[in-house]
């Protein structure tokens, strides 16, 4: 191999390594990457675990365009051709714009439909459901005493409704004159 090849595969294999760790992508190198006239991609992704397919490119000077119709040519329908390229000792990608918006709206949409996944759901006994926006707030800590045992007593209430509280339980209030 040459030293080219070499610099084309390392790339090739920290970008599948990437993919594996940070999506938990099933891919991996395709080692007939560059061989015979077809086109075709650098990362095999038998599982589609990724919407990408990924052309790589390690390269002194760097071709853009040239790359990216490479790309678009190997890559297979309703998959988003990628250029995954080096730069200044960084990895890069190019990907169409459009692509990136609609990764990006994919994702939004994502965030919503969790953030309402972890809102608490209750039902009612006549299975209705009832969200978070439903649900009045009640009176705050501050409305609450205690009663001489120390527990808390509810708004409205003359005696704490703790069983086993020694102080209240089977006491009468005592009547306030006036």
């Amino acid at each position: 191999m040459s030293i080219s090849s070499d610099k084309g595969v390392s790339l090739e294999k920290e970008v599948a390594k990437m993919l594996q760790k940070k999506l938990g992508a099933r891919v991996a190198r395709d080692s007939r990457s560059g061989a015979g006239p077809h086109h075709k991609t650098d990362i095999k992704d038998y599982f589609q675990d990724t919407p990408l397919d990924i052309e790589c490119k390690n390269h002194q000077t760097i071709k853009i365009k040239e790359w990216f119709r490479q790309a678009v040519a190997g890559a297979s329908i309703s998959r988003i051709p990628t250029v995954v390229f080096t730069s200044d000792d960084e990895v890069l990608a190019t990907v169409r714009f459009s692509d990136l918006v609609d990764l990006v709206a994919e994702t939004q949409q994502h965030r919503v439909e969790i953030k309402r996944l972890k809102e608490p759901v209750l039902m009612t006994g006549a299975g209705e459901i009832i969200t978070s926006a439903d649900i009045k707030a009640g009176p705050s800590r501050n409305e609450w005493t205690e009663c001489r045992g120390g527990n808390m007593v509810s708004p409205g209430e003359k005696k704490c409704l703790v069983k086993t509280c020694t102080v209240c339980q089977n006491k009468k209030v005592k009547k306030v004159k006036k």
